[in-house]
């Protein structure tokens, strides 16, 4: 006998929108991780026990100039949708107010969904605790649950994936600072566009081989009890506006595996803030733009506003 849909409509749609739930989730903690992941290795290449201090640490909204251009600024974000963070300064909004465009690190629309539904589960018959073992896939069903994420479908869930939705602060509004910044925008008809596509932020991930997949989940699940206390550190930090405190707050998070951490750096921090600042250059060269990124990428030699300085332009604080 065929099923109807309308038989259990409310268990549906339940299920349906935690599924939605977590693909926001993963993809707004993906640059968050990766921040913090960004955070650290400026620490480790910027900073010696005898050397200077990184530059450029104080500030979050930073003015680009130019000859012969408008201004540009430069937003350092926290990928968060805590009110104390969406509640945004008179200078941010008055920037992006009087901004042409709207810059932001990728566009998260119904494609990105679908995407991140194509790859972040199995699409053959490995599930998730073939891969990772009885014990991690326990623990990580139970910690799913203990942070109020959706644990639908996650036996087909690849350990990347898991890792993400794991590394998600408690979820309070959806309203995440991105998308209040991306809604302004669209409100007053400014051109919206992204530094990075959806699909190259999952690639970082999507294609690690599965033993590091596993290993960055077992750490993930390890410091499950430590990251609201350092959620809420890191909130402060980028509230006090101190990019050396977010460093410093990322520098207890990093995989315990070295080589996991030093392959991992020139995919997430190197590549990454290279390619956003190659496509940032004829933004800047036309002027007007207000452009969001994880506040983590700003600072230190390998940092955004060091490479937008080596290209010629003066970079300047203003909040």
């Amino acid at each position: 006998m065929r099923r109807h849909f309308a038989i259990r409509p409310a268990s549906f749609m339940t299920g349906f929108y935690s599924f939605i739930r977590l693909l926001l989730a993963v993809l707004f903690v993906l640059p968050l991780w990766t921040g913090a992941v960004a955070a650290t290795a400026t620490a480790k290449n910027s900073v010696s026990a005898a050397g200077p201090a990184v530059r450029n640490t104080k500030g979050l909204l930073w003015k680009i100039e130019s000859p012969g251009a408008a201004a540009n600024y430069l937003f350092g974000t926290i990928h968060s949708d805590d009110p104390r963070i969406t509640a945004l300064p008179d200078a941010v909004t008055r920037t992006l107010d009087a901004s042409t465009r709207f810059v932001m690190e990728a566009i998260i629309d119904g494609e990105s969904l679908m995407r991140m539904a194509e790859v972040m589960f199995f699409n053959d018959e490995r599930t998730l605790e073939q891969v990772v073992g009885r014990k991690l896939y326990a623990e990580s069903v139970k910690a799913l649950s203990a942070r109020g994420m959706p644990t639908l479908g996650v036996e087909k869930q690849k350990p990347w994936a898991v890792m993400m939705a794991l590394s998600m602060p408690p979820p309070r509004t959806g309203e995440f600072l991105d998308l209040v910044l991306q809604a302004r925008a669209a409100q007053q008809n400014k051109p919206v566009s992204g530094l990075e596509t959806v699909a190259e932020q999952l690639a970082i991930f999507d294609e690690l081989p599965l033993r590091d997949q596993v290993a960055l989940l077992e750490d993930t699940v390890r410091l499950q009890p430590e990251l609201d206390r350092e959620f809420e550190a890191l909130h402060k930090a980028w509230l006090a506006r101190d990019l050396a405190a977010i460093i410093a707050i990322s520098e207890k998070h990093k995989p315990t595996d070295e080589r996991l951490y030093q392959e991992g750096m020139d995919r997430l921090i190197v590549q990454r803030n290279r390619r956003m600042a190659e496509r940032m250059t004829p933004m800047l060269k036309q002027g007007g733009a207000f452009i969001a990124v994880g506040a983590a990428h700003l600072p230190g030699e390998t940092g955004l506003l060091q490479l937008i300085e080596k290209a010629g332009y003066r970079v300047t604080a203003i909040y």
